[in-house]
């Protein structure tokens, strides 16, 4: 049988769960930014993946990254399944690039 957790090591996992709520909440509001991407993607023809773009805003986020004391590696790394969870709602929608 384990040990319940120090009091110490209970508040850093509260924090971390609160952090957690904060981070979701960031992904929702995401997620209507990109609802609004898609329905201009849909009204003007336009394929889903912009890889480019992609590409830009994973080197951005290395960049803030850096600048915050974070491995540049895990942030591209949360990035890029954003990114990919986001693409596939919007392929659902627009169906696959062709």
């Amino acid at each position: 049988m384990s040990e319940p957790p120090a009091p110490a090591l209970a508040d850093v996992r509260r924090r971390i769960d609160e952090l957690d709520t904060e981070l979701v909440v960031l992904l929702a509001r995401r997620q209507r930014l990109v609802d609004e991407i898609t329905a201009y993607k849909h009204e003007h023809h336009l394929g889903v993946v912009d890889r480019h773009r992609e590409d830009e805003m994973l080197a951005a986020i290395a960049e803030t990254a850096e600048e915050h004391g974070l491995d540049p590696r895990v942030a591209q790394q949360v990035l890029r399944a954003v990114i990919d969870g986001f693409t596939l709602l919007e392929v659902e929608e627009l169906g696959p690039d062709v």
